[in-house]
């Protein structure tokens, strides 16, 4: 089929379906083998361009297939995917056949598809994890949640002979999985994550982009309503009943028979109270008048010819390409990833050369074992208590204002930012710097768990920890540094009481009341390795005359 018919297709069944959009303001064009919208003329920003009822977006809730994926209650992307799995294979008798046959038939090019010789380049950077991991993942949850569903409802789920015969294959799942991830929006309360047609149809700029995504996410979490309904009438009925009985003494059996009459009054009130607020539960005259939209609304002006461009977030290029299967130079929200390793061997280090003043006839390798056991400690302890630390979806900022230098040596505000949407030390401390990182990473090696997990630590050959484009360690890393560098007396209260540690990082994050923050020796301590674990970072993109080093040659580095 050639683009224009599919996009003629694409376009008849949003009229069909009562998306209303801008069309003497935005025309939609075929880009790169998929499709853009652009801007007919000049448009001015707050514009509401695009408006979706939520009764044409393909959701768990709205599929042929919703009471199975109810009574299944699977988790993440997978329910999702089998939903538009299961609409694909009913071709043209698919309320979404005008919609769905308008997405890339091969799913999104990402880099887990890409060749072995092609992966490899991705060995030993933040990329390396989802090229390997993605698939296997996706292998395990077809196998172990999609498969037996199949198999328990196959007089829904017809399968063909052939892998190319059979609708609901692996490779097909892949496919539409790359789909949902890429193109999946959340929506509200009720439908949660959903494709959402036409809105999908805008591309992604990371700078300046011209619109958002607008939807009212606080519905009736039972029917989607966004008015008051039934659900929630008599969720507040049972509330109400609840206290009722909590707040009196049982009825005496005497009475009862009095109280009869009573309470078929309270029924028929009941009703009254329900006319009272206006809800008919049979009136679907009044149901059509208040349709819930999704918008795509105008965060600025936009002129005649440009693409007019969404968000898909903040996010990295690691994070663009393996979930998007592109990226972009320049990109505010990079990242470059810092190994665990090298923090620990900064650590050990920093630690062994603080030891020699306390024990100075000490060898070299005794001083890094004892290191090594000191940061080892400290290392558990962080990863015992990180989820109390950082609680899901909880971030917080704990970089104190300076302006004088900060992480990356500029003077700058540290800001983290959905309608819904958005100690005491000697004075031999201060001069230690990256050499101590630099000696090392040379003449030292320090011992790692059977796994290859940091002195103990979780498994796996390593983790990653992100410093942004602007210099800012990721929080978790500045957590880690300053367990490391506390005092003893400090981190034994730490142990005793985690509620220490969680006061001790709240008042790091709070803002100081004077422009300057005057910086104690930890603190130092942390900046100081920051500075020494960037420089680490940079000085591996070069060779020792300065130039870039080849890619080829600085793979095999990462493999050593």
């Amino acid at each position: 089929m050639s683009e224009q018919s599919t996009l003629d297709i694409l376009l008849k069944w949003f009229d069909n379906n009562s998306i209303k959009w801008k069309k003497d303001c935005l025309s939609i064009k075929e880009k790169n083998g998929s499709f853009g919208v652009y801007a007919s003329k000049n448009i001015s920003k707050s514009e509401t361009v695009v408006k979706i009822p939520k009764e044409s977006i393909l959701s768990t809730k709205t599929c042929g297939i919703s009471n199975i994926l109810d009574e299944a209650d699977l988790e993440g992307g997978c329910p999702l995917a089998l939903a538009v799995l299961y609409e694909i294979a009913q071709k043209e008798n698919s309320p979404w056949y005008g919609y769905l046959q308008g997405l890339p038939e091969r799913g999104e090019d990402l880099p887990m598809f890409w060749e072995e010789e092609e992966k490899v380049w991705f060995k030993g950077t933040s990329m390396e994890a989802p090229v390997y991991n993605d698939l296997d993942d996706i292998k395990d949850d077809y196998n172990g949640l999609i498969k037996p569903l199949l198999k328990k409802h196959s007089y829904v789920f017809k399968r063909g002979g052939t892998d190319d015969e059979d609708p609901y294959s692996f490779e097909k799942f892949v496919k539409v999985s790359t789909l949902v991830s890429s193109r999946a929006f959340e929506v509200d309360a009720f439908h949660e994550k959903a494709l959402v047609p036409f809105a999908d149809l805008f591309n992604h700029c990371g700078i300046k982009e011209h619109v958002h995504f607008e939807t009212e996410f606080e519905v009736c979490g039972a029917c989607g309503a966004l008015e008051y309904c039934e659900h929630q009438y008599f969720e507040e009925e049972e509330e109400s009943s609840e206290h009722k009985d909590n707040g009196e003494e049982l009825d005496d059996p005497m009475e009862e028979s009095e109280d009869s009459e009573d309470d078929m009054d309270t029924e028929l009130l009941d009703l009254d109270e329900l006319e009272k607020r206006n809800v008919d539960f049979w009136n679907t005259e009044e149901e059509k008048e208040k349709k819930d939209y999704c918008d795509m609304v105008l965060d600025r002006d936009i002129e005649k010819g440009e693409e007019v461009f969404n968000t898909y977030g903040d996010l990295t290029s690691a994070e663009l390409l393996s979930k998007y299967g592109f990226c972009f130079e320049n990109n505010q929200n990079d990242e470059i990833a810092i190994s665990e390793d090298s923090i620990s061997e900064y650590c050990i280090a920093f630690t062994a050369k603080r030891l020699k003043s306390k024990y100075p006839k000490a060898s070299d390798k005794e001083l890094e074992q004892m290191a090594i056991e000191k940061i080892k400690g400290r290392y558990e302890f962080f990863l015992k208590n990180e989820k109390i630390l950082f609680p899901e979806n909880e971030q917080e900022d704990i970089h104190p204002n300076f302006d004088n230098d900060c992480c990356n040596g500029d003077d700058h505000d540290h800001e983290h930012e959905h309608r819904e949407e958005r100690e005491e030390s000697s004075d031999e401390d201060e001069n230690i710097e990256e050499e101590g990182s630099e000696e090392e990473s040379e003449n030292g090696e320090h011992s790692h768990d059977a796994n290859g997990g940091c002195c103990g630590g979780q498994e796996g050959p390593y983790r990653l920890y992100s410093i942004s484009s602007k210099g800012f360690f990721e929080d978790r890393a500045v957590y880690l540094l300053h367990i490391m560098f506390v005092d003893e007396e400090t981190f034994e209260k730490f142990t005793e009481n985690i509620d220490v540690a969680l006061q001790y990082f709240d008042e790091l994050a709070k803002p100081s009341d004077k422009k300057r923050r005057t910086p104690n020796q930890v603190m130092l301590h942390v900046y100081k390795a920051c500075f020494a674990l960037a420089d680490i970072k940079r000085a591996g993109y070069f060779e020792n005359n300065n130039e870039w080093k080849p890619i080829q040659k600085e793979i095999e580095d990462r493999e050593q």
